[in-house]
């Protein structure tokens, strides 16, 4: 791994826990998501109010209503997070709200598109004042759905973390452009008690598993 990968992969992990914190702390503060006042993490379970789907599955809507925004749209990474105590059956299904985000080269902007219950909705949009570099890799490339790359987090120590870890909450992160020029997956799961960390960077074209962060 060169060190700019090294680099990057650092800062998508920093994104992801920030991700995690203002989840976290949506929970904690008055009335927010907790309006028992109980404290992160004691008999706290996710109330399922949308019906997920895998990323893969998402995608097709997502890819539809970017085609409608910018005929040139290309995915630049999808996201999406399970909240604390979400079950392992849940996890392995793969399935969630997912937030995709097309870059379109011709003018330079960028859309995120959220799908929920199967209907895609243009969440925002922005142009940039220069070209993303590199440019996202071909989508034909993305082998790995969601439910496969969650399963092989799991089974290669996820599982474990699991076992350790009172209440967790899985983030998980899609990427197209990076200096690897691979399509990956990075998929963490966080202590929310303890703080610690189990985070896994996946090939999404081959299965291949490319790097294991713990910490601390």
């Amino acid at each position: 791994m060169t060190r700019v990968e090294r680099i990057l992969t650092i800062l998508l992990v920093i994104l992801l826990v920030a991700v995690v914190v203002m989840a976290v702390l949506f929970w904690l503060r008055p009335g927010g998501g907790n309006p028992a006042g109980n404290s992160i993490g004691v008999g706290l379970e996710p109330t399922s109010v949308f019906q997920g789907q895998t990323a893969q599955v998402a995608f097709a809507s997502a890819q539809a209503a970017a085609r409608g925004w910018q005929p040139d749209a290309q995915l630049l990474k999808a996201t999406a997070t399970w909240p604390q105590g979400t079950g392992r059956d849940k996890l392995i299904q793969g399935e969630s709200t997912w937030n995709f985000t097309f870059y379109a080269p011709a003018s330079q902007s960028i859309a995120v598109i959220t799908i929920t219950d199967g209907q895609a909705s243009l969440d925002s949009t922005k142009t940039l004042s220069e070209p993303i570099v590199p440019a996202p890799l071909d989508i034909t490339g993305w082998q790995l759905d969601s439910r496969a790359a969650i399963q092989r987090m799991l089974a290669a120590g996820g599982d474990s973390f699991l076992s350790s870890a009172s209440y967790t909450i899985l983030t998980v992160a899609l990427t197209t452009s990076n200096e690897s020029q691979r399509i990956e997956w990075l998929i963490s799961l966080l202590a929310t008690q303890s703080g610690s960390a189990y985070t896994m960077r996946i090939d999404a074209t081959t299965g291949e598993i490319l790097e294991i962060i713990q910490s601390p």
